[in-house]
């Protein structure tokens, strides 16, 4: 007997989109088709909704350990959970940070004891810490090492002799905040006592170019998956645009980089690293996530408080919340007509499980973990606080039209959300690796 079947859906996965039954046997599925025989112990009517896999965000900071009042892994999973994202990857900017074997399995433990979402858990690169990245990402229990090339929120920061050394000492994915540290302590000196007009003018674009040319360099020397989080602007776009193809190298977009600019009147709120840009760079970003020139959307969810926010500019921590509305946001420019469904499902679960090797995850087909999103096409509706599953409960998109959140989100066959509201909440996530080449 079947755990579950959803009942004439359309299957949106692997660019394809038909309509069929869904069967599912002990968390995976087993059926993708017509009527399949046998009984279910549920069975739900999809007929005139979409069937997808569900989201994967690969850059997030659930604060745990460390600073549980901004986030822990049983909040923001729920978070994650409520919009529709099944996998999360939690950064290393932790307390302490994660870039010791003993740090990444204590994370390990606390993730399998509370996470409502499967997970997988980064490890940080620092001096000296090169030999945690391989025993844990080059076996594939972590799902990348994670490089800060510039001064970011956290302790973590990598000149580049030791970015070289993981160049040469490591074969896993790198998931790199690409900022020339240079650059940046140039600016700060420069504003130091000083309100700049926008956090951009302290983080400009040359900083990001300055890291990605630098990136470039380094991967033609030593061949590697190099993954570029949170790209922002278009001269970067330009400079991977170039190698693209030729360089194992992706990018990922943040929905903020896509939608909110420089002149957002966020105040704090809009405190965020890299900055948001001008205007002319997320029209630019836009149009390459349309175009297909930009591969993963992460959310670099990274709650704080009101009250912290509300400290004055050079006090004030940078971050945004954001896991749980990637679904909302990019739904919503589906409805707008800025780019089709099928890009989205690519860009928030195909690419990231093609990339980050996770052969389970990201498509809906026989073999696959039953991680599923079933919605269907919905007005818009103002996104509200009281809408929001993060402990800070607030949003940079407050107030802005947005898709409601999945009508049911499956982990591995379970129910755990609908209509953004936590229904499972006794199913706990699993640790996902990464399959090396």
């Amino acid at each position: 007997m079947y755990d579950l079947i959803l009942e004439a859906g359309t299957v949106l996965s692997q660019g394809k989109a038909v309509q069929a039954d869904v069967a599912v046997e002990g968390g995976t599925v087993v059926y993708v088709g017509d009527r399949p025989g046998g009984a279910a112990r549920r069975r739900v009517y999809a007929g005139g909704r979409f069937v997808t896999p569900g989201f994967i965000d690969t850059h997030v900071h659930f604060r745990d350990p460390g600073h549980p009042h901004k986030e822990d892994w049983a909040s923001g999973s729920r978070a994650a959970a409520s919009g529709g994202v099944t996998t999360v990857c939690d950064m290393p900017n932790t307390d302490p940070p994660t870039v010791s074997v003993a740090a990444w399995e204590a994370k390990v433990a606390t993730a399998q004891a509370r996470s409502r979402v499967d997970f997988g858990v980064w490890i940080g690169a620092a001096a000296g810490a090169v030999d945690a990245a391989r025993a844990l990402a080059d076996s594939g229990r972590a799902c990348g090492i994670k490089v800060f090339m510039g001064a970011s929120t956290g302790p973590l920061l990598v000149d580049d002799a030791t970015l070289v050394t993981y160049f040469e000492h490591t074969r896993a994915l790198m998931g790199v905040h690409a900022e020339d540290e240079a650059v940046l302590a140039r600016l700060r000196a420069e504003w130091s006592g000083r309100i700049p007009p926008s956090h951009h003018a302290t983080r400009p674009a040359e900083a990001a170019t300055a890291a990605v040319r630098r990136l470039i360099e380094l991967t033609e020397a030593f061949p590697r998956p190099v993954h570029v989080c949170h790209v922002s602007t278009a001269a970067e776009l330009a400079l991977l645009e170039a190698v693209r193809g030729r360089l194992p190298m992706t990018a990922e977009v943040s929905p903020h980089h896509l939608w909110l600019d420089e002149a957002a009147p966020l105040g704090n709120l809009g405190k965020v690293n890299p900055p948001l840009r001008p205007a002319a760079d997320a029209a630019a970003m836009l149009a390459a996530f349309a175009g297909g020139r930009l591969d993963t959307v992460g959310s670099d969810h990274a709650p704080h408080t009101l009250e912290e926010k509300a400290r004055p500019y050079a006090q004030a921590p940078a971050g945004l919340p954001g896991v749980e509305t990637i679904f909302p946001l990019m739904l919503a420019a589906v409805r707008r007509g800025e780019f089709p469904l099928e890009r989205v499902v690519d860009a928030c679960a195909g690419a990231p499980a093609r990339i980050f090797g996770m052969s389970r995850k990201g498509r809906v087909a026989v073999g696959a973990d039953a991680d599923l999103l079933v919605f269907g096409e919905a007005e818009l509706q103002v996104l509200t606080a009281e809408a929001l599953l993060t402990r800070v409960a607030w949003s940079p998109f407050l107030g802005r039209s947005v898709h409601p959140k999945p009508d049911e989100v499956y982990l591995r066959g379970a129910l755990v959300a609908s209509h953004g509201r936590i229904v499972g909440d006794d199913v706990r996530g699993r640790l996902v690796g990464a399959e090396l080449a």
